[in-house]
């Protein structure tokens, strides 16, 4: 099989298969580096340091990936009828709600990309960020922990939104998910792709009937695994390109040695009955 695989012609398949594989690896490599890159982008933001909530983000445009677990400071006040409940939110073990209350932040702006009809439509609509008040055992919990009053003086996490889950069978006030989507269509209001998280009981209205909810924290170190997923898979795609080479190979040799061996012709002596050695019969003729 060496012999054939060092043919014109199988040399030449290999050569492709060799720039395939590199072309994998490349690509394997690749998608390592980005998964390193992603976790330095990660680890060198610094999300410790409080920034103002409006010089960070603006209203109606999305939330920049760098900015979750941002620590933002932000001035305002409830609008204590702009409230959801957000079901089946696990808190030590236990199911209950998130208490979501709209928050109208001092200072808000719609971003440029906003999309808006006229210009009269960026001051028709107050601008309000959702923020996680805390959680409740019960629906009824939540009306023992109204939201503060007045102009209030908040330190947060960002968090990012949800996606909308269908929620038309739950009682009115209840939402699966803290989607902003759904929330301009409960309430008439301009609104953030973040998610706000207060970082002290009193500015949320939390206490013990309500504790807070703290916002997981992104992990430092390790790697972008589903980046690592995809430069594992391109190594298999290399390996699968030799082994294919292979099996080609080896059926091609199978072939030659079938048609080497179909030129040999065989004799089959067939022993007459009564016969005892395998020998010509001599015939025997009579004189005249």
């Amino acid at each position: 099989m060496l012999r054939l695989a060092l043919t014109p012609r199988w040399l030449s398949f290999l050569a492709l298969v060799l720039v395939l594989a590199s072309i994998f690896v490349g690509l394997s490599m690749w998608q390592v580096d980005r998964a390193q890159h992603k976790n330095d982008v990660l680890t060198a933001q610094d999300v410790e340091t409080m920034q103002p909530f409006t010089d960070v983000l603006d209203a109606q445009v999305p939330m920049p990936q760098r900015l979750v677990d941002q620590r933002v400071s932000l001035t305002g006040s409830y609008l204590a009828d702009a409230q959801v409940l957000v079901t089946d939110r696990i808190y030590e073990g236990e199911t209950g709600f998130w208490v979501v209350t709209m928050f109208e932040v001092a200072g808000a702006q719609l971003g440029d990309e906003a999309q808006l009809r006229s210009p009269d439509e960026a001051t028709a609509k107050p601008i309000a960020v959702p923020v996680v008040r805390g959680w409740v055992p019960d629906a009824a919990s939540a009306a023992q922990s109204p939201a503060p009053t007045g102009d209030i003086d908040m330190e947060a996490r960002l968090g990012p939104v949800e996606g909308p889950v269908q929620a038309s069978d739950l009682p009115a006030g209840q939402v699966r998910s803290v989607s902003t989507a759904q929330l301009v269509n409960l309430f008439d209001v301009y609104t953030y792709s973040g998610i706000v998280f207060p970082e002290a009981a009193a500015m949320s209205g939390a206490g013990d009937g309500m504790p807070l909810v703290d916002l997981e924290a992104q992990e430092e170190g390790g790697l972008d695994w589903q980046s690592a997923i995809y430069a594992l898979e391109w190594i298999f795609f290399a390996g699968f390109a030799f082994y294919i080479w292979l099996q080609l190979l080896r059926d091609a040799y199978r072939e030659q040695q079938e048609q080497e061996s179909g030129g040999t012709t065989e004799y089959v002596i067939v022993k007459q009955a009564g016969q005892k050695d395998l020998h010509t019969p001599h015939t025997h003729t009579q004189d005249a």
